[in-house]
Order: C-alpha cells, then structure tokens, then sequence
C-alpha cells in the first residue's frame, strides 16, 4: 500500500497544498515529503465568488507565517471541486452543489491571481479516486464512489483516469433512479442523487443534529425503531443500485466507498453487503459479477480528496481526459 505522503514528488524544502470544496464545508491539507503538516475546515461560501474567497482564506491561513504552521516553499495548489471541470483551461461548469450554474466559470485564472501561484482544478470525485487509489493500494482499476452531498463515480480504468467526452464520466447521482420523482438541483426529477447521497440520509431522518444524521440514523435502526429501520433500508436500496449500476458499467476489480457518508464506517458496509448479496441471490448473472465482495472504504481520517488534489496539481498528467 502507497503511504499518504509525497515523498516521491515533493523534497524536502517544499510542501503542497490540496483543498477538497464541498457543498457544505470546504477542508484544505497542506502536505510535505514526509506526511501531513497541517490542515484546516470552513463552511463553503456559495457560488464562484463565494468558492474563491474559501480557497483563498484557507490556503492564506495554512500559509500565514505568524502562524508558524508551514515552513518552506509551496510547490502547488490544487483544488478539488463539484461539476464539469476543464483542468487545462482551469474552468468550471455545473457545479451546482456548490453553487455554480453557468458555463466555463474560469475559477482556475481567479484563483491564481488571488494566490499569486499556479493553481490546479480538477473534479472533486477524481480528485478523491487518485487519493483513494494511491491510500488504500487499490491498484490500477478502480471504482470510487463519492458519497456525500451529492454522489458521483470516479474511475481509473487500466491506469488511466477517465473524465469522457464531456468531462461527465461518472456523474451517476443524476442518473434516474424514480421516474417523476423528487426535484434534483441539476433540473431533473428523481436523480439517484436525491436518493443515496447524504442528503438524501438528511432528508430521510430530519431532526438529527447536523452532521450526524447517519450515525442517529443507523443507532435508530439498530435499536428497532420501524421508522428508522425502513429510512435506513430505503436508503441502503439506493445506494446499493449505485454500487450495482457502476460495477456493471465498467466492471472495475475494486469499488472504494468514500465521502462523508463512509464515516459510517463498518455498519453501512455491512448493511450494503447485506442488500447486494440478497439481490444476487435472486441472479446467477449478479451471483457471477460478485458485487458484493468488491467494495471497500476509504480508511478512516485519509484525506483522499486533498490528497489527490495535490497528485493533479504535481503530476498534471494524472487528470488527462480520457
């Protein structure tokens, strides 16, 4: 197993830093040759201004000398953010989960001027697949399912990341699931977003304190209550149809669970186990595909999606599209 660390791209006079922008909280890592060298988490501010004064305070407040946290010299910045991102021409569109609903919102040029050093965009879900990729030794195909505001698939396929045509790949949360269903933020209705994301578990068992709407959620289940029992196995359908509809897109040998939703930890694994295993039992064609016994979670406390940031912003290569 590849440790989080970039000792083979980063010596030892110099540091990087990843930002991971998420539609409610945006997490900046400052990383060395040898490990972490320090971190730290806001609220994200809404829409493209909104987004660049975020990055700018959290990359400013990692780098600010009276603070004493970093010493050397900052090689790059990467960025990691929601929507269709061009890495080369530095733009965003779509990001609608952070509040970006135009075309080619040039996010990258703002950026740079804002730091005064060469900033790096990349898609947060591909962000955090070549994070997940290099932590857990996953190897050179490998699905990622990011589960946390939204929901999206990031893949590496024969050691090659692929983005698509569009730059779309594995935008599965807005995919149908419920035909009529409810509203999702990109314009549809019914997108499997709504359904299997963390949202949705909000959405699902209201009233729980924020950001610990899965744990009371599941500890609700646990405990018998019928309500929490049927949310939870409402939702567990869902992200199951998730997990079944990128294996057999692209049948890769390992699906890693990340976003904030992993930090259900072993009980959600369980419980997909669970569902897939079931619904196989009904399909020799599922029974061969052997959902089930591929997926994995991101270890706990990694910091795949700035990690990965940071692999786009060192190595540009790595975010291609394919």
């Amino acid at each position: 197993m590849k440790p989080l660390f970039l000792d083979d791209l980063l010596d030892s006079e110099s540091f990087a830093i990843g930002v991971d922008v998420g539609g409610t909280k945006t997490r900046a890592v400052a990383f060395s040759a040898h490990g972490v060298l320090g971190s730290m988490k806001v609220p994200t501010e809404r829409g493209p201004d909104g987004v660049v004064a975020t990055v700018r305070q959290v990359v400013t407040a990692l780098c600010d000398p009276e603070a004493g946290r970093l010493t050397g010299v900052l090689r790059a910045v990467g960025v990691g953010i929601p929507g269709v991102v061009d890495s080369q021409a530095g733009t965003v569109s779509h990001g609608v989960n952070v509040g970006i609903l135009g075309e080619n919102v040039p996010l990258g040029k703002r950026l740079a001027a804002e730091l005064n050093i060469p900033v790096t965009l990349v898609n947060d879900t591909d962000a955090a697949t070549l994070g997940a990729a290099r932590t857990t030794g996953s190897g050179d195909d490998v699905a990622l399912l990011s589960v946390g505001t939204g929901l999206a698939a990031g893949f590496i396929l024969d050691g090659v990341p692929r983005k698509g045509a569009s730059g779309s790949a594995g935008e599965i949360g807005h995919m149908v699931y419920r035909e009529n269903g409810l509203p999702c933020a990109c314009g549809q209705r019914g997108c499997l977003e709504v359904y299997a994301s963390g949202r949705a578990l909000d959405r699902l068992w209201p009233g729980a304190q924020a950001g610990h709407s899965g744990e009371e959620l599941f500890a609700a289940a646990d405990s018998g209550a019928p309500e929490a029992v049927e949310a939870r196995d409402q939702w567990i359908r869902a992200l199951a149809h998730a997990v079944t509809m990128t294996a057999l897109s692209v049948d890769p040998a390992a699906i890693v669970l990340g976003g904030g939703v992993s930090e259900l930890g072993p009980q959600l694994l369980e419980h997909l186990r669970e569902e897939l295993t079931a619904r196989a039992s009904h399909s020799p064609f599922l029974e061969h595909a052997n959902v089930a016994g591929r997926i994995s979670l991101v270890p706990p406390g990694a910091e795949i999606a700035a990690l990965g940031a940071c692999l786009a912003a060192l190595r540009p290569h790595n975010i291609q599209a394919h």
